[in-house]
């Protein structure tokens, strides 16, 4: 007794009231629901009971089996005789009456496969995002039995989802729970196809231990998931594509203001000022989020402060977008990824744009002239250069007030000449008369001026023009000797001093002098007395003469002129001038006068 599947064998035995032998395969029907079943005889001939063998098949069902009617056992072409070839008598018993099959025993027959009746969900319809939970339902056409963890492959992507029975064994109802992974993506969720639920090594059956038909309906038929439920499955999460800029390439200084474009793989939706960390030097900047929510680019604002600086503007790393307590997720609700790729690799800021920041000001490094050291007076040229901290632009005609004042004169000015674009300009500085230096530098530490012109950084930021003190290193006078001199040597005194070496009968004159003694004092305020000139005159017949023409004495201060013919009764007069080491040349100043007497007292 007991219930009996598809493919079991049943074997039913007919007993006679005697010995009978059996030809060919008589056949005993059975009621076994809409078709009646068939066992078809086995052994036993030559006995009195006669075994028939029943092999459950698909439909047959029957809550106690019996045949199908008292003339349920036929010979089929075959005979049933007793040991004197007569006929045994076929007719049954009664249906459920003694002695049938019914009546004897208690068998159940189900063959009846389970089958799936419709796939749907218990989950509202709606969107889905990563680590949503989904209940898909299988119903089946009778109550199952699980064992083991039958599976079901959804359609949900580049990659399916495989999900796993949860519970319902026992009902007609099985569960499998899907978690949304990310990357999962589906307009209308539906399982892959009609071979998309397999028992996984373990088994679905009914209480008769029919393994279910696992076939579903084919998908965009009745009964199929997506037929039942409008799931969306969006589990992709938004990623950064890139970061660029809306603004131009080239420089940006202090209050200047920077569009940055972070563009994603889908539109997201932005709550509160999420920031990007620029890399600007010593202390790093911050960008804030402005606009862009529902759209796939989102704009940050960034306005360059004092102190920020970048030769190519780049993010810091990788992790440089931040929510800052805010938010950036798709429609279905995806916290987007805020990766970035490596700064200056492909898509990044500094990839896409140049943009320099420069917030410093360019300052005066050193002020010095390509003219070499010495003296110089009007006229003459003086080269001086002033090199900055960054190549500057500059407009108009600075100026650079030098030290070349006195009681009676202003400072000159050197005016700006050529160098923009460098980090060196070029002033001229053209001596004039009255100037006068002892060691030529600017005239204080704002002696650099704009005159109405300007001088910028490529950014657009003024230079500092603060000179370090005269004197000091990176001053003119600092790495350069250059003297200014206009003031020409003053000679003090001038003497002809005496007369020697006398001699007598000369062929014009009686008595004669051979040599004399002269000297002179002088001083110079300026470069210094290069050298001194001399030139001894007298006058003959009321006429001017020159005796000794104009003579170098070098930096000596007194000499004797030798080899001169010196007439007795004659005046002579000495002058002398000095040229100072600029080329200044002093006054001419002539002594009072020698006049030779060589001829001795006669006493009276």
């Amino acid at each position: 007794d007991g219930i009996y599947k598809l493919g079991d064998v049943i074997a039913i035995t007919v007993t006679f009231t005697e010995a009978v032998i059996v030809t060919g395969t008589p056949q005993l029907t059975l009621e076994t629901g809409s078709t009646d079943a068939v066992a078809v005889y086995a052994s036993g001939s030559g006995n009195d009971t006669l075994i028939f063998n029943y092999t459950v098949a698909a439909g047959d069902t029957s809550s106690d089996l019996d045949y199908s009617s008292t003339t349920a056992l036929a010979l089929n072409n075959g005979t049933i005789v007793d040991t004197d070839s007569s006929s045994a008598v076929l007719p049954l018993a009664a249906k459920g009456a003694a002695n049938s099959i019914g009546a004897s025993k208690e068998l159940v027959i189900d063959g009846v496969v389970p089958t799936v009746s419709s796939v749907t969900s218990t989950t509202a319809d709606g969107t889905y995002n990563s680590g949503d939970q989904i209940a898909i339902t299988i119903s089946f056409s009778e109550e199952v039995t699980v064992t083991g963890i039958p599976q079901l492959m959804l359609e949900t992507g580049l990659t399916d989802a495989l999900v796993n029975y949860t519970s319902g064994s026992g009902g007609t109802t099985l569960t499998f729970n899907y978690t949304v992974a990310d990357g999962d993506s589906n307009s209308d969720l539906d399982y892959v196809s009609t071979t998309a639920l397999t028992s996984n090594n373990g088994t679905i059956k009914d209480a008769a231990g029919n393994n279910a038909s696992l076939t579903l309906a084919e998908p965009g038929t009745a009964n199929f998931l997506g037929a039942n439920k409008a799931l969306v499955i969006d589990g992709v999460v938004p990623t950064v594509l890139s970061v660029s800029s809306n603004s131009t390439d080239g420089y940006y200084s202090i209050d200047d203001t920077l569009a940055l474009a972070v563009t994603f793989s889908e539109a997201v939706t932005v709550t509160g000022t999420p920031q990007l960390t620029l890399e600007t030097g010593s202390t790093d900047a911050v960008a804030n989020y402005t606009s862009g929510s529902g759209n796939t680019v989102l704009e940050f604002r960034y306005i360059v402060a004092s102190g920020y600086n970048s030769i190519d503007l780049d993010y810091t790393s990788t992790t440089a977008l931040v929510l800052n307590s805010g938010t950036i997720a798709d429609a279905s609700g995806n916290n987007a990824t805020l990766t970035l790729v490596e700064p200056a690799a492909v898509n990044s800021l500094v990839a896409n744009k140049t943009i320099i920041i420069d917030s410093s000001f360019p300052t005066i490094v050193t002020v010095t002239s390509i003219t070499t050291d010495g003296s110089y007076n009007a006229g003459d040229v003086i080269t001086i250069t002033v090199t900055f901290s960054e190549v500057v632009n500059v407009s108009g005609t600075p100026q650079l007030t030098l030290n070349t004042g006195a009681v009676d004169s202003l400072d000159a000015v050197a005016d700006y000449s050529i160098g923009s674009g460098d980090t060196v300009l070029t002033f001229i500085y053209s001596i004039g008369s009255l100037d006068n230096s002892n060691d030529l530098d600017y005239a204080s530490t704002s002696a650099l001026i704009l005159n109405n012109g300007t001088i910028l950084d490529v950014a657009g930021n003024p230079a500092t023009l603060v000179l370090v003190t005269p004197g000091a290193t990176n001053s003119i006078s600092g790495s350069k000797a250059l003297i200014i001199d206009n003031t020409a040597p003053t000679i003090f005194s001038v003497s002809e001093g005496s007369s020697t070496s006398t001699s007598e009968n000369d062929a014009d004159y009686q008595n004669v002098a051979d040599n004399l003694i002269i000297s002179w004092s002088a001083s110079d305020s300026g470069s210094g007395i290069a050298f001194y000139e001399y030139a001894l005159d007298f006058s003959f017949s009321g006429i001017p003469m020159s005796l000794v023409p104009w003579t170098s004495a070098e930096t000596a201060t007194s000499d004797t002129i030798t080899g001169l013919s010196l007439v007795e009764g004659t005046t002579y007069y000495l002058s002398v001038r000095a040229t100072d080491v600029a080329g200044n040349i002093s006054s001419v100043i002539s002594a009072d006068g020698i006049t030779i007497d060589l001829t001795d007292p006669i006493a009276g």
